[in-house]
């Protein structure tokens, strides 16, 4: 989250102001003392944040003399908890370097008292200033000076002077709740929210310990009549994966009883955070209890923490239970009159695991008749069959031949027939399959789920051919084009099937290239023109399908050029070399590049600037950082730092450290490319990653042995 977190003031005061004595100033409420050359001037402001973020700034401040000395701290609301200290310190320093007119690059990381911080310090055009940024947990400092350059040390000795004091212990209020059966101590009366976010109704109690702004919280979840678990460890474990941070935390985990339910104590921490995550989650009846905090190391079990996580006792019973089996009452209100009642079950009907013994009781009840049975989608009668899908029975084939024209001409319950066969997946099945398709009606609003039909991943590989050739007829149909024409380039790429095969559809093949390919030159917008580019690949070319695919190379350097590039090569044609070129320069489309050529034999014709092992390393890893990220238009600041062989396995491996740049955090990391076999080219590595931590610039040695090491333990 984008949070501009603090406004800053720096006001400068009259000429002529006298030398006063040095104040020691102690600030119970905000913890901490400093020396100012005066009596501070004390003052509180509120302010919001872009976000709608109230926060509260705390101001001690002197200003006379040209001087400007002051310490500012804010307060958040009750609830909110900074969990990315790199980005908030990021964003303040930003802001306060971007005030005084300063570049970003000034500033530099720091600790202060184990606290992580920012710090900038600058000559300006009437003198020295200092900044440091600290943050404490839930709160930020920013200790400022501004002195005459003939005053330096004065500016030292007020930025030295800075010293935080503990924290009062918080003053418990007991919190009983009847609704929702718990009570539990908190730092001041809980506040309520209900959070919606997570797609789960939730409610939040937060209680904030106003000494320290830290919160301490209690997230209440109501479960669904029809939820069900194998048992308290599976329960757990759900929760404890609900709630854990990003792929790079460490988690410390330990079973525990809170009045007497079994739960999960844990602790998570992030590589590039200085504080920890700590929740103690359970469950009694539908409701499900997550205590937690986020604090630093030395207090995550602390003597408050550990008050507020003990403190918690139940009130009453809470209804239900979730290791009760639910298949009883699944199948009694899916066909409930009451539309209330089955729409909220058929929402659960197909996470369901039926088991075959289940089958005739689901097959009975698809037969019926329903209200809704005539309504374009999400009708109850589509997700029975969902639910016989995922039994995967071969008993369900015959049953899905005879209903079939009983679907009452509904699209969506076709659909979900024909998927029954396909998830069955075997001669049979798909033999039918390719039967019925012809006699469906396709969803127009939802062709992309026919992609899963005609999937080389899902039908079974010795049934490919046999179930494409059953089905090729059907190419004229729009929505069938984009799953055929991936099954069609799958076999031929494997050699299952020859192009000769295809040939009574070539004309529909060379009209869909064309129709394709003029509307990406027209919006960049494409279905299946790269598969359909790579099936080219296989055909005596025609010099319009030569003039499209030169037409199509001189668009952008993307992975869809890539594959053109690839086909007009196999084709003994000659592509741009500048576009080769850019291709193997753009870290957003080189390992994509290479491997494409690769595939097909052609990897001579990648640039040979590029087509070293250093190049496709970093090529890889950019392609992980889009993935990270969630990025996939972007090229990453990356540098090789390390590289060596290591056994690795069993096997003697190339491995490389790489460091990459955080724009917006404005932070070096270090992530690992490899392992690639010496003296052989790949594009991919087995464990290319980042833990991201902060690269050191140096023991790159030290942190890749640890990292290999890590792997191995973890895979063990």
């Amino acid at each position: 989250m984008r949070i501009c977190l603090l406004a800053l003031f720096i006001l400068i005061g009259q000429w002529g102001w006298a030398q006063k004595p040095w104040k020691t100033f102690v600030s119970e409420k905000g913890a901490f003392s400093a020396d100012f050359p005066a009596e501070p001037q004390v003052t509180s402001v509120n302010r919001q944040t872009p976000e709608g973020i109230d926060i509260k700034i705390n101001i001690h401040m002197v200003t006379a003399e040209s001087v400007v000395a002051y310490v500012i701290y804010n307060e958040f609301p009750v609830g909110f908890n900074i969990l990315d200290d790199s980005l908030y310190l990021t964003e303040v320093t930003r802001e306060a370097v971007a005030r005084i007119g300063q570049e970003p690059s000034l500033i530099q990381p720091m600790t202060f008292e184990g606290f992580p911080g920012r710090k900038l310090s600058t000559k300006m055009k009437d003198g020295i200033m200092e900044i440091n940024v600290i943050l404490r947990t839930n709160r930020a400092y920013i200790v400022t000076g501004f002195f005459p350059e003939g005053r330096r040390a004065d500016l030292t000795k007020f930025m030295k002077s800075f010293k935080f004091l503990p924290y009062k212990k918080p003053e418990w209020t007991n919190y009983q709740s009847t609704d929702n059966y718990f009570k539990a101590d908190f730092p001041t009366e809980p506040t309520q929210e209900e959070d919606n976010s997570s797609g789960t109704n939730m409610l939040v109690y937060y209680g904030q310990d106003i000494n320290s702004s830290n919160n301490y919280s209690l997230a209440i979840e109501k479960y669904s009549i029809y939820d069900q678990f194998e048992s308290d460890t599976a329960v757990l474990d759900a929760r404890v994966n609900a709630y854990k941070l990003r792929g790079d935390s460490v988690i410390q985990e330990r079973d525990v009883m809170i009045d007497g339910r079994p739960a999960k104590d844990v602790i998570m921490t992030q590589g590039k955070n200085h504080f920890q995550f700590r929740i103690v989650t359970f469950v009694r009846g539908l409701f499900g209890y997550t205590l937690f905090t986020f604090l630093p190391p030395e207090d995550i079990q602390g003597e408050t923490a550990n008050h507020f996580f003990h403190s918690f006792r139940f009130v009453g019973q809470p209804p239900g239970d979730l290791l009760a089996d639910k298949k009883s009452l699944l199948l009694k209100d899916i066909v409930s009159p009451d539309t209330s009642v089955w729409k909220k079950a058929k929402k659960f009907f197909s996470g369901y695991e039926f088991k075959e013994s289940d089958l005739e009781t689901l097959q009975s009840l698809i037969t019926k008749i329903y209200s809704d049975d005539r309504e374009p989608e999400h009708n109850r009668k589509e997700v029975m069959l969902d639910a016989l899908a995922n039994l995967k029975s071969g008993r369900s084939i015959s049953f899905i031949e005879r209903i079939f024209p009983l679907l009452v001409a509904n699209p969506s319950q076709e659909y979900a027939a024909l998927k029954v066969l396909s998830k069955i997946n075997n001669r049979q099945s798909l033999a039918l399959l390719a039967k019925l398709l012809p006699k469906h009606k396709p969803v127009q609003e939802d062709s992309w789920k026919y992609n899963v039909i005609f999937s080389p991943y899902v039908i079974d590989s010795a049934e490919q051919k046999s179930f494409l050739l059953s089905t090729i007829k059907l190419l004229p149909t729009a929505e069938y084009k984009n799953g055929l024409y991936m099954l069609v380039n799958h076999l031929l790429k494997n050699k299952t099937l020859t192009f000769g095969e295809l040939v009574a559809y070539r004309k529909i093949i060379l009209q869909d290239l064309e129709s394709e390919s003029q509307t990406y030159l027209k919006d960049s917008t494409y279905k299946y023109l790269d598969d359909i580019v790579a099936i080219a690949g296989y055909d005596q070319p025609t010099p319009k399908v030569i003039e499209t695919l030169l037409a199509l190379a001189r668009q952008h350097d993307t992975n869809l050029t890539a594959q053109v590039v690839t086909t007009l090569l196999r084709l003994k044609q000659k592509p741009d070399e500048a576009v080769m070129e850019s291709l193997a320069k753009n870290l957003q489309t080189r390992t994509n590049f290479y491997v494409t050529l690769n595939d097909f034999g052609l990897q001579q014709h990648f640039p040979a600037k590029y087509a070293n092992q250093d190049s496709l390393a970093v090529g890889e890893f950019n392609d992980f950082l889009s993935g990270e990220y969630d990025s996939y238009d972007v090229s990453y600041p990356i540098k090789i730092v390390y590289k060596t062989e290591h056994d690795y396995k069993g096997e003697r491996k190339k491995f490389y450290v790489v460091k990459f740049f955080d724009e917006y955090e404005g932070a070096w990391y270090r992530g690992v490319c490899g392992g690639y076999t010496p003296g052989k080219l790949e594009a991919w590595g087995t464990i290319t990653s980042s833990d991201f931590t902060t690269d050191k610039g140096k023991d790159h040695a030290e942190y890749l042995k640890k990292y290999l090491e890590d792997i191995e333990k973890a895979e063990e």
